[in-house]
């Protein structure tokens, strides 16, 4: 299933129980018992976050103020939104969240540790994960347009962040046979995910913050997607998606350099 914002995950990302570690019901399932940390505020945010940890949930309709996640980041992803705003994914690897019934139009989508995808729908060899090779990468597929990476901040503690903006590139070549455009291109994933991949189709386009950030004693990739579904409704959403990036808050820091 595809729409002209986004090339949906092959199957919905909140059908796949994420589980890692040793847990149960997931991609990374070793039949051992699960090791899940508990998602508590005293416990942080296990250095193995996300392949680790389990859960997901739909929250649904949101209220105005302050809403703490559920599995995304241990639990322990703080948002504040100025009006109702809704949600229909909360796991270890995703939490996304739009205005109250604009979610088919436009998201803003917290991620961790991404994947990059080659356009045979496999991992890319060889891209370290990080938000300065990840960028790299992207501007190196020719069915994509990336722009120059611009500094940025994310959330109350400001962590480093660089900016892009991705799009269809005129010449594209399609990748998906079930495009609903002209071209579809796909490029990321997640820990755990089994055969989920994220993508666009044109004239979609996702602005993307990349920050390198350590917790539980190790370095992760975090990621923020703001989506548009063309450059005109991007314009329109970003007041409010940079407010609500701007107010987020977790216990992480920036990763060493």
């Amino acid at each position: 299933m595809k729409s002209a914002l986004k090339l949906p995950l092959v199957v919905p990302l909140s059908a796949v129980l994420v589980a890692g570690c040793g847990g149960s019901g997931g991609s990374g399932d070793s039949g051992a018992a699960s090791r899940t940390p508990t998602t508590t505020a005293s416990a942080g945010i296990p250095g193995c976050a996300p392949e680790c940890l389990s859960g997901l949930s739909d929250p649904g309709s949101l209220p105005a103020g302050p809403h703490r996640t559920s599995h995304f980041f241990n639990g322990q992803l703080t948002v504040t939104f100025a009006g109702r705003w809704e949600s229909h994914e909360d796991q270890p690897v995703e939490f996304s969240v739009a205005p109250e019934g604009s979610w088919d139009l436009h998201r803003v989508l917290f991620w961790s540790d991404l994947i990059p995808v080659g356009k045979d729908q496999k991992r890319a060899a060889g891209v370290p994960s990080t938000a300065p090779k990840l960028v790299a990468w992207l501007s190196s597929r020719p069915n994509l347009t990336v722009s120059k990476p611009r500094s940025g901040t994310i959330g109350t503690d400001a962590l480093p962040a660089q900016v892009v903006d991705i799009a269809i590139s005129g010449k594209a070549v399609n990748e998906a046979s079930d495009c609903p455009a002209r071209a579809c291109a796909d490029f990321l994933t997640w820990p755990n995910a089994g055969d989920n991949i994220y993508g666009i189709a044109e004239p979609a386009v996702l602005r993307l913050y990349l920050s390198d950030v350590e917790y539980g004693g190790k370095s992760h990739l975090f990621a923020i997607g703001i989506e548009g579904r063309d450059q005109a409704d991007l314009k329109v959403f970003l007041p409010d998606a940079e407010k609500l990036i701007a107010g987020a808050d977790a216990p992480v820091g920036p990763a060493p350099s």
